[in-house]
C-alpha cells in the first residue's frame, strides 16, 4: 500500500503542473503517454524480440506525425501508415499480418487520444479537470460501493471482483460530483453540456476499464507493464481516462453541429 501511495503522489506531481501551466509541459506529458503506452500496447505481440528493430520506433513516430503535424494531411497519412504496416509482412517473416493490425490499432487509437486531449485542452483546460473528476470519482466510488455493498457480480468473465452495486454507485457519485464541478467551476459551459457529460462520462469510463481488462484477459497478463509500482503500467492507469477523452470530444463536436 505504501508503494502504491508513493507512486500515486509521483503521478500527481508529474501530471498536475502540465495541466496547470500547459506549453511544453503538455507536450512532454502527451509524449510520455504516447511512447510508454506504445511500448506497452505493442508489447502484446506474440513475437516479442522477433520484430525488426525499427518497427516500434516507426509506429511511435507515426503517432507523433499525425498528432503534431499538418492536420489537413492526417486522414490521408493515417491511410498511408496503415498500408505500410500491412505491407511489412511481405518483406519479412519476423513481422506477421496480425502484428500489422496491432501497430495500426496503436497508431489510430493513440492519435485519437492525443488529438482529443489537445482539442479539449485548447477549448478550456477545466474540461480536462472535469473529465478527470468524472473518471476517478467514479472509479473510487465504485471500489468502495463494491467493497461494502457489492453482492451481484458485474462480469465474471472479464473482471471477477466488480459488482453491479459498485458500478451503479460509481456512476451515481461520478455523475453528481462531475456535474457539481462543472456547474460551480466552469461558468461558460452550457447546462446541456454539463448534464450530458456528467451522465455519460462515469459510464463510458467504466466501459473503458472493462475493455482494457478484456485486453489483458485475452493476452493473459495481469498488468500492461510494471512501470508504475503498485499501479501496473501507463495503460492500467489511463484506461478509463482515454475512453472519456474521446467520448467528451465527441460530445463537444455533436453539440456544436
Amino acid at each position: 500500500m505504501k508503494t502504491r501511495i508513493l507512486t500515486a503522489l509521483l503521478i500527481l506531481a508529474c501530471v498536475i503542473p502540465p495541466l496547470l501551466y500547459g506549453g511544453w509541459l503538455i507536450f512532454l506529458l502527451i509524449s510520455f503517454i504516447i511512447i510508454a503506452g506504445g511500448i506497452e500496447l505493442l508489447g502484446l505481440t506474440e513475437h516479442k524480440g522477433a520484430w525488426p528493430i525499427v518497427i516500434k520506433p516507426l509506429a511511435i513516430l507515426c503517432v507523433f506525425i499525425l498528432t503534431f503535424g499538418n492536420q489537413k494531411l492526417s486522414v490521408s497519412l493515417l491511410g498511408v501508415f496503415a498500408l505500410v504496416f500491412l505491407s511489412i509482412p511481405v518483406f519479412t517473416d519476423a513481422f506477421h499480418a496480425k502484428d500489422g493490425f496491432l501497430c495500426i490499432t496503436y497508431i489510430t487509437f493513440f492519435y485519437m487520444i492525443a488529438t482529443s486531449f489537445l482539442d479539449i485542452y485548447q477549448l478550456d483546460p477545466l474540461y480536462v479537470w472535469l473529465i478527470i473528476v468524472a473518471t476517478y470519482v467514479c472509479d473510487t466510488a465504485a471500489y468502495f460501493c463494491g467493497r461494502f455493498l457489492g453482492s451481484h457480480k458485474l462480469n465474471v468473465r472479464i473482471s471477477p471482483k466488480k459488482t453491479w452495486e459498485g458500478a451503479i454507485g460509481g456512476w451515481l457519485f461520478g455523475a453528481m460530483l462531475s456535474f457539481a464541478f462543472a456547474y460551480f467551476l466552469i461558468p461558460n459551459m452550457g447546462l446541456t453540456h454539463m448534464l450530458l457529460a456528467s451522465l455519460v462520462l462515469p459510464f463510458t469510463g467504466q466501459i473503458g476499464d472493462l475493455s482494457f481488462s478484456a485486453i489483458k484477459r485475452c493476452f493473459q497478463i495481469k498488468d500492461f507493464s510494471d512501470l508504475l509500482p503498485g499501479h501496473g503500467g501507463v495503460l492500467d492507469r489511463v484506461d478509463s481516462l482515454v475512453f472519456n477523452f474521446i467520448c467528451f470530444d465527441f460530445i463537444l463536436v455533436v453539440l456544436s453541429l
